[in-house]
């Protein structure tokens, strides 16, 4: 691609988008990563650039619900989310283990506004185009949950159109599918558990994703409010930041707690509380960060 043609999209903050993979499933990736998904990620490299894809693109047009072939940075976009989807991809369940916008920020396609308000409109673009426009995915929204102040994850799934045009044979499918359940049942064996059958895996590992988003959800909500504090500390004095440390301890006591400390123990509770927002004050780092 040339300069000019590089100069010339400026829409959006990351025009050369790239899926990272995290470093979340252990210490050696290796071993973290299904050899299915290596399989996955290893066909869906360079999808928009063959003729299959053009094929989908041409289908597309036919039926009106495209009237050109997507523009470099969507393609871009495509790339990106295609090979986060792959990585996420549970075989045995069908479906993405990842929520929309763990996989924007993966992906380098969500953006941070002013207010510490993470924007992942581009993945939800891309991934409604792999759905509407070429059938190659599914997704559904879910509602609104009080308890944990957001929407429940988008589920995502393969249709078989996505394997047919990566090239895996439904058997190939099947056997991913079948390998996993049959590790599922080895784990369970060796807590003492009985053994379940496809089907109950599969509902029972929906609904542990829910469980678990949401307890993620609460964890990521207190490092919210913690980072929002650390930039809102990175302005102020240290005696500021003491003076806010001793309001807050003092609201602390009243409401009952730290009753079994000394003066000196509130004290020392006290300069802890400084140091550590002090401290974080000066790392502070935006939510965008992978690792």
């Amino acid at each position: 691609m040339t300069e000019q043609n590089i100069t010339y999209y400026r829409q959006v903050k990351n025009p050369f988008p790239k899926f990272v993979v995290p470093k979340k499933k252990g210490s050696d990736q290796e071993k973290a990563t299904l050899p299915f998904n290596k399989k996955l990620m290893a066909k869906a490299a360079g999808l928009t650039e063959r003729f299959a894809f053009a094929l989908f693109v041409a289908f597309a047009r036919s039926q009106g619900k495209r009237f050109r072939m997507p523009p470099p940075l969507r393609l871009r976009a495509l790339e990106a989310l295609i090979q986060a989807i792959c990585y996420h991809y549970d075989p045995l369940l069908n479906r993405v283990n990842a929520s929309l916008t763990t996989i924007a920020i993966e992906c380098g396609l969500a953006t941070e506004t002013n207010k510490s308000g993470v924007s992942i409109t581009r993945a939800t673009r891309a991934l409604r185009s792999l759905a509407e426009d070429f059938g190659l995915v599914t997704y559904s929204m879910k509602n609104f949950d009080s308890e944990i102040g957001c929407y429940m994850p988008t589920d995502i799934t393969f249709t078989p159109a996505f394997f047919e045009a990566l090239d895996i044979s439904p058997e190939a499918v099947a056997a991913a599918r079948t390998g996993r359940a049959e590790w599922k049942n080895k784990q369970r064996e060796r807590r003492g558990q009985s053994r379940l059958d496809i089907g109950e895996l599969i509902s029972q590992g929906w609904s542990k994703f829910h469980t678990r988003f949401k307890e993620n959800r609460l964890k990521r909500k207190v490092e919210g409010e913690e980072r929002a504090r650390a930039k809102r500390d990175a302005e102020r004095s240290r005696k500021e930041v003491e003076l806010s440390v001793r309001a807050q301890v003092n609201r602390e006591i009243r409401q009952g707690k730290h009753l079994s400390l000394t003066f000196s123990g509130v004290k020392e509770l006290i300069e802890e509380r400084v140091m550590i927002r002090m401290v974080k004050s000066r790392r502070y780092t935006t939510r965008l960060s992978i690792a």
